[in-house]
């Protein structure tokens, strides 16, 4: 197993006991004190876990970004369901806004044969996937500002980002790192701002967003529930998101379910 894989299993093994000895975690994973704690090092850096008197505490309200390496792993399947869906919200000579996600990241492959369609991006990895395999009619464009390294996102926080306010996007197509019946949540505050700019600037906002991330929060509100029209989930929300989504007629489509 390489180290990669290694710290997808232990974030895997923290993220559902919430709690492990270092001891339990190096025989459940067949490392050695000193490999784990490498890994543990690096993990406690991207603010995910604290270590405390030999045991790894998750973060279950963390103020930092998830290294994007890590969350390209993580729910393949749940987004590339969800990205499916979207891709029908999208057609010929439109102007959208895809995020840095890894969920949103997913669209890029299955809009290659859309017809003049104009992406805005503020996602190296997502320009870098259309500039290699998008179709000669589509147009790329990147938000300037600072590069997040662990996210690989361009995020513009200390002044205007010029080349937003020259395009009329149609629809924004982001994800966020948690959502409850009240707010839509970032982990970063720079990347909550970043999307919120773009939001208000577009048409329409559709969130895809897996159930991985129901009823978790994060310091940074990106927005109010009520601000999206369409919602694309692998699971139907529970109680109080449901409520909230049925009052406010908000169209929230499962890849497991019927919209509702």
């Amino acid at each position: 197993m390489d180290r990669q894989d290694r710290i997808m299993q232990i974030t895997e093994i923290i993220q559902k006991r919430k709690r492990v000895s270092t001891t339990d975690l190096a025989h459940e994973t067949f490392c050695s004190i000193s490999t784990l704690r490498r890994d543990l090092i690096y993990l406690e850096k991207q603010g995910l876990i604290r270590r405390e008197r030999g045991e790894v505490i998750l973060n279950t309200f963390s103020t930092v970004e998830q290294n994007i390496i890590l969350r390209e792993k993580q729910h393949i399947q749940e987004k590339k369901s969800l990205a499916k869906i979207a891709r029908d919200f999208i057609g010929p000579g439109m102007c959208i806004y895809l995020d840095s996600s890894s969920t949103v990241f997913q669209l890029c492959e299955l809009i290659n044969n859309i017809d003049n369609l104009i992406v805005v991006t503020n996602g190296l990895n997502v320009a870098n996937a259309l500039a290699i395999n998008g179709n000669s009619t589509l147009r790329t464009f990147i938000t300037s500002g600072e590069i997040q390294h662990n996210s690989s996102s361009v995020l513009n926080s200390e002044f205007e980002n010029p080349i937003i306010n020259h395009f009329n996007i149609d629809i924004a197509f982001c994800s966020a790192s948690g959502i409850d019946q009240n707010s839509v949540y970032e982990s970063n505050m720079n990347q909550a701002f970043s999307k919120k700019s773009i939001m208000d600037k577009s048409q329409e906002t559709i969130l895809l967003i897996d159930k991985s991330k129901f009823f978790k929060k994060s310091f940074f509100k990106m927005n109010t529930l009520t601000q999206y029209k369409v919602i694309i989930s692998d699971a139907l929300p529970a109680d109080p998101i449901s409520q909230v989504v049925k009052e406010n007629n908000i169209e929230w489509i499962s890849s497991d379910y019927v919209k509702i």
